[in-house]
């Protein structure tokens, strides 16, 4: 069976000056090998034998790893067309077709310009071979929104030269102060701006840099999302009067308050991954694996299952009734949320079971286990966390509370 890979060349007259080297697409056919270049290049330390493709800490690693996604599907359409007329996809064969593609101009095909409008639809469709579905649709919602804004303007086209401080002032006066969004959702707006901007200017189409300036910032504040703690989480265990349906979304709530797991990860969970009171799972956001033992009330909860998960609702539903369940536990602390809009501040008063939703439990397991001493390195371990950055967003401990953990600390040194 004919097979791809990719690979570099590591000895020394292969490494460039600058300590790149080329990737090359490995050919091999019935014991016959043969190596084709991509004509792209990439440090030694930074390309993953493994997954084959170029690591993030490389700039432009997304725009190189999507040429080589398409750079070697096209390679290998062409061994399965050769398959469907009956023609052995020979070395040679294979060899033929790629100096017919490279004489006509296919592969490593860049053209002299392109707006950004062909861009960004070139972009998301390559996007598609190597990115999540989620990470695409936030491609597509900020071209839906920049559309709505060059109506609003009654702008015909935005190209490389437009994407200047004036139009980044612009953007948000429009989409903050007149849309009353917040400051963070114009973060994500002008973030995937960049992303855009970026691998143009990677691949050569955009000579406009003035989106690095400092001043064409990524906003992104701290937000005050709520937390249970392990009192909260038993009162919602102990509440009587619920349905069958608001039963089965409160004991897989509570289950992934004490997992940790997102609630898109239950509906892959089977028996396969549960083994010695452990779940092993690779969550499907990150990839990551994730080797979970089971809390004592996880236990309980899968016996009462048979071993099995509860029903797993839609997200809607979940979030919908977590409230409902919220509202009959008694959760009515006053909890006070502070977002910007541009410069002013709005704070809006909830009462906790109001912002009740299936994201909190994440928060819960790594809120609680952090306040209980429990390392932050490890809870990242089992959260899938890569960025200690990333994860310290969970950690939802008050200015009293931390204070207590000191307290608490301090006693116990001082007792041995």
């Amino acid at each position: 069976m004919p097979t791809f890979k990719y690979i570099i060349r590591k000895n020394e007259s292969s490494i460039s000056k600058d300590g790149t080297t080329l990737i090359f697409l490995r050919f091999v056919h019935r014991g016959e090998t043969c190596y084709f270049t991509t004509k792209k290049k990439v440090p030694l330390k930074d390309w993953d034998t493994t997954s084959q493709k170029v690591k993030r800490s490389y700039k432009g690693y997304s725009t190189i790893n999507m040429y080589l996604s398409k750079f070697r599907q096209e390679m290998e359409n062409h061994i399965n067309i050769a398959l469907l007329e009956g023609t052995e996809p020979t070395v040679g064969y294979l060899k033929s077709k790629y100096a017919e593609n490279s004489a006509n101009g296919i592969q490593g095909k860049r053209l002299k310009s392109m707006n950004f409008q062909k861009f960004t639809k070139y972009f998301i469709e390559e996007s598609k071979l190597i990115k999540k579905p989620s990470t695409v649709r936030s491609y597509q919602d900020f071209l839906h929104i920049l559309n709505q804004y060059q109506e609003a303007r009654r702008i015909k086209h935005l190209d490389w030269s437009s994407f200047t401080l004036d139009w980044y002032y612009d953007f948000m006066e429009y989409y903050v102060h007149e849309r009353g969004s917040s400051n963070n959702t114009f973060g994500k707006m002008i973030k995937t701006l960049k992303t855009f901007l970026n691998a143009a200017v990677d691949q050569g189409y955009n000579s406009n840099l003035q989106f690095r300036d400092k001043r064409f910032k990524v906003y992104q504040e701290d937000v005050s999302n709520i937390y249970l703690d392990e009192s909260e989480i038993r009162r919602l265990r102990l509440i009587n009067g619920l349905n069958k349906k608001q039963i089965q979304i409160r004991d897989l709530f509570v289950i992934a308050c004490y997992t940790g797991l997102r609630f898109s990860d239950f509906r892959q969970i089977d028996s396969k991954n549960i083994s010695n009171d452990r779940l092993t799972i690779k969550t499907q956001k990150t990839g990551s694996i994730v080797v979970i033992p089971f809390h004592p009330c996880v236990k309980t909860l899968l016996n009462k299952y048979g071993g099995k998960l509860p029903n797993v609702y839609c997200n809607q539903t979940i979030n919908l009734e977590l409230k409902n369940i919220g509202k009959l536990a008694g959760l009515n602390n006053k909890i006070v949320k502070v977002r910007s809009f541009g410069i002013k501040r709005k704070e809006e008063v909830f009462q906790k079971w109001e912002l009740l939703s299936s994201h909190c439990a994440r928060r819960s397991f790594a809120t609680n286990l952090f306040k209980q001493g429990f390392p932050a390195i490890s809870i990242m371990k089992i959260t899938g966390h890569k960025s200690e950055k990333t994860f310290m967003k969970y950690i939802k401990v008050s200015e009293s509370e931390t204070a207590d953990m000191l307290e608490k600390h301090w006693s116990l040194m001082s007792s041995k």
